[in-house]
């Protein structure tokens, strides 16, 4: 099948050969955006988490079978040994709709089922009656079940995830997210049994009873070889669904040349891209494409080299030199486009990691903050940023500084006003004394006369009046008269 875009991608590539790119110029090219018919595309490498497609990611979409994906990874934790049986009961494969060409393993009533089988055959066929033998087994009933998928979404942070059954069938309030999805996938690949699933080109159903083995495939046509119109070399596993709401859906890894991604595409439809007399499916043809740009176009490339001037911090004290350098710690690598060097990656110090001044002496390689590292406008990484020479103490510097800090200071301010306060009075003092007017006398007598406290006052004390006692007149004693005597 002929690309659209091939013309563009190597005109791309041909221009990069001649110039440096700067900042912005093909980080998640607008370009090649434009040629992604599908709703939602997502495209992050696996290798740094870095996101290099972005096409509707936070848009809330059905969830189709990639539900299953989600019950797959429920199972494998509550269930923990996989290699037990589970015997198949009417009981345990009523849970799910049935419906004309739906996907079933045939499992039979009374069949011993081992559980890896029934994970795997879930998420390789996409098997109803797996799934519903599983959420039986698991929590006994099918709301239960989903009240385990919904825990482990919440767990993981995906808070743009409904789910309303665990057979992926269109209902109203069921819905994800392509970044929801690309959380839940890294951390379910994490377990090396959901990975082998995830990657299985085929599942054998073992025969039982009248029912003959068999073996069925996968229907992701990206690790196909012989469907070259969807397959790619660096996939290596992948889940296809598709309901009426949902559209065409695939989620793939990839890894070819050292390099892995996670792609996600939502929300396709079967449409003739390059006009020949056939419809294409878009989840696939969106996804080649931003698998096509990935591997010819990004690279690890040095994109911070202690040899960079981050940040200059003014020094006190400093022998021979009152700036200093910030250079980054060490030399870091990231993902960005293969010609892109040092020169289009910016810088932003940290708010407040960095000191506005340092006092001598300073040594080499000594951490004096931190600043963020950008390209295109993403934030790559954080790296510390480090002293880039030794700065040796300037005594005559050290002193002046010493002598500039105490006269800056408050309490330096304060004595000198009350210095000057002191020095003016005492010089006041010695003026009125030459020129006569006041001496040593009239000074002692108006600070007598200060000392005096009126007479009207509150305070003044009245004066004590002495009492003198009155003496009664004494009478003198006269001798008795014979009168008296009468």
């Amino acid at each position: 099948m002929k690309k659209s875009v091939s013309l563009l991608l190597v005109l791309l590539l041909g221009l990069s050969v001649f110039f440096t790119l700067p900042a912005g110029a093909l980080f998640a090219s607008e370009d090649v955006k434009s040629e992604l018919n599908s709703q939602v595309c997502y495209l992050e490498s696996l290798d740094e988490e870095t996101v290099f497609f972005d096409k509707g990611a936070d848009k809330k979409v059905p969830v189709a079978g990639f539900i299953k994906l989600i019950a797959a990874v429920v199972a494998i934790e509550k269930w923990g040994n996989l290699d037990e049986n589970v015997k198949v009961t009417p009981e345990n494969r009523s849970l799910v709709k049935y419906d004309y060409g739906v996907r079933t393993a045939g499992y039979r009533e009374g069949e011993n089922v081992k559980k890896k089988d029934l994970v795997d055959c879930m998420v390789i066929y996409s098997a109803n009656d797996a799934a519903s033998i599983i959420a039986y087994e698991v929590s006994g009933s099918l709301e239960a079940f989903i009240g385990e998928m919904q825990a482990l979404m919440a767990k993981l942070g995906c808070s743009n995830t409904k789910i309303k059954n665990i057979h992926g069938f269109d209902e109203e309030g069921q819905y994800t997210t392509a970044r929801d999805m690309a959380v839940f996938l890294k951390y379910a690949l994490s377990y090396p049994v959901f990975s082998d699933a995830f990657s299985a080109k085929s599942f054998v159903i073992k025969a039982y009873d009248d029912r003959e083995e068999k073996t069925v495939t996968s229907n992701n046509k990206m690790t196909n070889a012989s469907i070259s119109d969807y397959y790619h070399k660096s996939v290596t596993g992948g889940k296809y669904t598709m309901t009426d709401e949902a559209g065409e859906c695939v989620a793939v890894v990839s890894n070819m040349d050292g390099y892995s991604y996670l792609t996600v595409v939502m929300g396709g439809k079967l449409m003739n891209i390059d006009s020949d007399s056939s419809k294409e499916n878009t989840c696939f043809n969106d996804a080649q494409t931003m698998l096509d740009w990935v591997y010819e176009n990004i690279r690890y490339r040095v994109v911070v080299s202690p040899e960079q001037s981050v940040a200059f911090v003014d020094v006190k004290a400093g022998k021979g030199t009152d700036k200093l350098r910030l250079i980054p710690e060490k030399e870091t690598s990231a993902l960005v486009p293969s010609r892109v060097t040092t020169a289009a990656v910016s810088f932003e110090v940290v708010d407040g990691s960095v000191p506005s001044e340092v006092t001598a002496p300073v040594k080499a390689g000594t951490v004096m903050g931190q600043a963020k590292v950008y390209y295109a406008g993403e934030e790559i990484t954080t790296i510390n940023l480090i002293a880039s020479q030794d700065i040796e103490r300037s005594i005559s510097g050290f002193i002046m500084g010493i002598i500039s800090s105490v006269v800056g200071s408050k309490l330096f301010l304060v004595v000198s006003i009350l210095l000057f306060l002191a020095c003016a009075g005492y010089l006041a003092y010695i003026l009125c004394k030459f020129f006569g007017i006041i001496d040593d006398k009239s000074l002692k007598a108006l600070t007598a006369k200060k000392k005096k406290v009126p007479a009207g006052s509150k305070t003044a004390k009245k004066p004590v009046q002495k009492k003198t006692a009155q003496r009664k007149p004494q009478q003198t004693k006269r001798p008795p008269t014979k009168k008296d005597s009468k």
